[in-house]
């Protein structure tokens, strides 16, 4: 049975982003809609793998167990080989080894879990540099840092009161650029030039020149996907300043962004050139020197996942 979607709220109420109306497709306000060709990218970005489906699924429903995950994971040996060498990493706790896919879900959890398979599915997406300027392995390793960036501010805040689930918002928040990349015919240097000439962000460009940004489109895939409320809004809404509807989940992707950049990963023509909502560090409970044992413990993690995935630390 289809999962009934939250009332749709007027702009700028509720839980999602002003203008942002999420239906059974995703919209923004009149003046800010979607283009058709991005639209129909949406349709035709490379299909969710089963598990990870599967996996987004049980995030609707609590009474999965260590159990039912191992059930779903166990028949598919690209995820299963994954959960098994990431959980034996230092990123995922991985002090002691473990051999067994049942031992290894109990130790990272559902969130983790999906984590994995969908940096597997990230991994396998092959990006053209286009407007963002970004090589091709780049937009998944700044994907894997961000994620691991939360991770490291939960370790940091445990008082903050980040879910699991925000690791995943924080890998998958810029999949709209794949899209972008894709389906839209433009050129990097007209962003560029209206950004120097007015004085705004990349991003501010972006949404002047395509009448929407790689947030949007982002927010508008997981919808497809079937993702929980909390995980489109801090995916739609990471270049938000200031956020109309802060949340814990929310104020950890865009900090996370940030620490995934300051460590060298998904720079391309962008740059460091973001703007966040100065007050999210302050929700968090984060200072300058929380902030950098972020940035450090997360550039050491992203070493060892990296390596194993065979990529150079």
């Amino acid at each position: 049975m289809d999962r009934m979607l939250p009332p749709v709220p007027e702009a700028g109420v509720g839980p999602h982003c002003p203008g942002l109306d999420i239906r059974g497709k995703v919209t923004l306000a009149p003046s800010m809609a979607i283009p058709d060709g991005l639209l129909q990218g949406i349709e035709r970005l490379d299909p969710l793998p089963v598990t990870v489906r599967r996996l987004i699924d049980t995030l609707h429903d609590e009474r999965v167990g260590p159990a039912d995950v191992a059930d779903l994971v166990q028949y598919d040996p690209a995820v299963a080989s994954s959960v098994l060498r990431l959980a034996n990493t230092a990123a995922y706790g991985g002090w002691s080894r473990i051999d067994s896919l049942r031992d290894a879900v109990v130790r990272l959890g559902l969130a983790k879990v999906l984590d994995i398979a969908l940096a597997d599915y990230l991994h396998r997406l092959k990006m053209s540099p286009g407007i963002y300027e970004l090589a091709e392995n780049d937009l998944w390793v700044h994907s894997a840092a961000a994620s691991l960036a939360v991770r490291a501010l939960m370790k940091e805040r445990p008082q903050a009161g980040i879910p699991e689930t925000a690791a995943i918002a924080a890998l998958v928040h810029d999949i709209g650029k794949l899209v972008m990349v894709r389906y839209l015919k433009a050129d990097v240097a007209a962003i560029l030039s209206l950004r120097d000439r007015k004085g705004i962000t990349f991003v501010e460009a972006e949404r002047e020149l395509f009448g929407t940004d790689h947030a949007e489109v982002g927010g508008a895939i997981a919808e497809r996907w079937s993702f929980p409320s909390e995980i489109r809004e801090a995916i739609a809404c990471h270049h938000q300043v200031p956020l109309a509807d802060p949340s814990p989940t929310l104020d950890a992707v865009c900090l996370a962004n940030l620490a995934a950049k300051v460590v060298g990963t998904g720079l391309g023509a962008e740059g460091m050139d973001i703007r966040i909502d100065e007050r999210s560090h302050e929700r968090l409970g984060l200072d300058f020197a929380g902030f950098s044992r972020v940035c450090l413990q997360t550039l050491a993690w992203l070493k060892d996942v990296k390596t194993s995935y065979g990529l150079p630390g």
